[in-house]
């Protein structure tokens, strides 16, 4: 009779552990490195993922820009003279050219080497160890980015609804299009629509309602949040998340706002 009690409470506790497993994104606040650990390692590099990773953020966002052959690769700009020893556009180089370059020496010579990642290989290398925040950066320059994309997403298996939902991976981007056509391709996947400062002002409550149709939630600056904006995107079901931050200060603050989430130069 003992024997069976102590069998059942052990299933109970292996039922709650089990259910105690929530979605990333019913976390109260989500800590997002931005452009990996990009304050102390060079952006967009394997050592920049490796290093928040190693910082347990909840996910790395990834800036993505399209090759000449049409691959998708991790950069914030759309040309390679910032972050590398090369110059020119993305869209006119190949991926073996974008491979050449040398993406960490411009931050500290320690870096020597470090390559531009294709995105492939990041979603391969990371997919069990961490989640993934990605934007679709100038895709009006890049047909077919958003195809590529999903089709990407999916060679790693990370269109899963249950992996969807535990918050494998949310997607942002300034483009109301892109991401319209995402959400036409795979609607369950969680879209962050970015808002330009100047548009803050326009959005009352139809707006964000017509925003809320595709939109899990929406991306501002820091500099713009107040409580009434959060308050008021909330009330329309939107998540919010802000960007960028550096600081326990900023951090801080942020979460005396209510947001959802921020992008962080220092996770």
């Amino acid at each position: 009779m003992n024997r069976i009690i102590v069998l059942s409470l052990v299933s109970c506790i292996a039922l709650v552990g089990c259910n105690s497993k929530e979605s990333v994104l019913e976390k109260d606040y989500i800590n997002i490195a931005h452009r990996g650990a990009s304050g102390s390692t060079p952006e967009h590099t394997y050592a920049a993922y490796d290093k928040a990773i190693k910082q347990k953020v909840d996910y790395i966002e990834l800036d993505l820009q399209m090759t000449k052959d049409n691959k998708l690769v991790a950069m914030h700009d759309n040309k390679v003279d910032r972050t590398t020893n090369g110059t020119g556009m993305v869209k006119d180089k190949t991926l073996k050219d974008i491979k050449k370059l040398d993406a960490g020496s411009w931050f500290d010579k320690k870096y020597k080497d470090e390559k531009v990642p294709e995105l492939n290989d990041v979603l391969n290398k990371y997919k069990n160890k961490t989640n993934f925040y990605i934007e679709t950066k100038h895709p009006d320059m890049y047909p077919g980015m958003d195809k590529k994309l999903i089709n990407d997403l999916e060679k790693n298996d990370l269109l899963e609804k249950d992996g969807l939902k535990k918050g494998n991976l949310i997607i942002q981007s300034f483009s109301e299009t892109s991401l319209k056509n995402i959400h036409k391709l795979n609607g369950n996947i969680p879209l962050i629509q970015l808002v330009d400062d100047r548009a803050v002002k326009k959005l009352n409550d139809k707006e964000l309602k017509s925003l809320s149709k595709y939109a899990y939630g929406l991306g501002f600056n820091k500099d713009v949040v107040d409580k009434d904006l959060v308050k008021k995107c909330h009330e329309n079901g939107l998540k919010v998340h802000v960007f960028t931050l550096n600081n326990q200060d900023e951090v801080k603050k942020m979460k005396e706002l209510n947001v959802d989430g921020a992008f962080n130069n220092n996770p």
